[in-house]
């Protein structure tokens, strides 16, 4: 995991001043540079702070903080697969399942690959989000034949607030890792962990 944060459910008046001067209550912002998601037509951006602590200590201070009337959703911009999940990890992922009656094994491989890749404080605001939907109403299938579950809901705000690298592992993949293949003779970066986020 590096200093580099993806800052997703932005409003189109958030600008790098207000995120300079929010982020830099956790620490020093050395960068922060807007993208477009074209996935789905999106606005991010990406901070990056000065050291991996002061990272952590905004995706946990700021997750779902408001800001210009949207709560931010914050988490890491790279994959990093080198971390496995802790215990308070893995029991806050168990929390989140059962809050949205999650039993099936690939909704529950997602949750997991969620929580290692963007943290606690990510998915728990994300869980509050989809709740508050739920509350509002509900979300509809995209082909508005019926009502989304809680856990359809929180899945269908995950995709366009997660970078791509990671939603290529969450979504695409469906949780499950890359399998490194050995690599041929004289050949560099062969197998499926080469290919995150492509």
């Amino acid at each position: 995991m590096d200093n580099k944060l993806y800052v997703a459910n932005l409003a189109d008046s958030v600008t790098e001043d207000h995120l300079r001067e929010l982020f830099s209550q956790h620490g020093e912002v050395t960068a922060v540079e807007f993208g477009t998601d074209e996935s789905y037509n999106v606005r991010y951006a990406l901070v990056t702070m000065g050291s991996e602590k002061t990272a952590n200590k905004a995706n946990h201070g700021l997750n779902g903080q408001a800001l210009e009337g949207r709560a931010l959703a914050i988490s890491w911009w790279d994959a990093d697969l080198s971390k496995e999940l802790m215990g308070k990890q893995r029991k806050t992922m168990e929390e989140i399942a059962a809050a949205l009656g999650e039993t099936q094994k690939i909704p529950l491989r997602q949750l997991e690959m969620l929580v290692r890749l963007c943290g606690t404080s990510f998915a728990q605001a994300l869980l509050k989000d989809a709740q508050d939907v739920e509350a509002a109403g509900g979300m509809m299938t995209k082909d508005g034949a019926r009502r989304r579950t809680l856990g359809g809901v929180f899945f269908e705000l995950v995709k366009p607030r997660i970078s791509a690298p990671v939603r290529y592992l969450v979504i695409t993949r469906k949780g499950k890792p890359p399998v490194e293949q050995p690599a041929e003779e004289g050949a560099e970066g062969a197998g499926d962990a080469a290919n995150v986020g492509t």
